[in-house]
């Protein structure tokens, strides 16, 4: 299952050149981890749009393992590094995880786009 997580995120990590340059994405988070249930983990994630938005992300995208549903990697874009430090490390994030139900502590990979 992992090496399908990492397989998953070197698909997306290829196919980003043509999304970041239309989204103009200087600094992306790559997070993936498994949840309880992914309906309530959804539901959560996206009743935090607001939180998000005000934490500076301006891009992102979900996506499942189609062998186990429970298990998701989410892009998250920002403008700087600064915002997506601030936004990951925020007890906000870190509450709505807990209670969306995430069963693991994530795995975080935050990168900036080469020029």
């Amino acid at each position: 299952m992992t090496q399908f997580i990492r397989s998953l995120a070197a698909s997306v990590f290829l196919a980003l050149p043509v999304a970041a340059s239309a989204q103009d994405v200087p600094v992306l988070a790559v997070i993936s981890h498994p949840v309880e249930d992914y309906g309530v983990w959804r539901q959560v994630y996206n009743d935090f749009a607001d939180e998000q938005q005000a934490g500076g992300v301006i891009m992102e995208q979900v996506y499942q393992n189609p062998a186990d549903p429970n298990n998701v990697l989410v892009l998250h874009g920002f403008e700087s590094l600064e915002a997506a430090e601030e936004f990951l490390t925020s007890d906000k994030l870190k509450s709505a995880m807990e209670g969306a139900g995430v069963a693991a502590p994530p795995a975080v990979k935050v990168v900036t786009r080469a020029d």
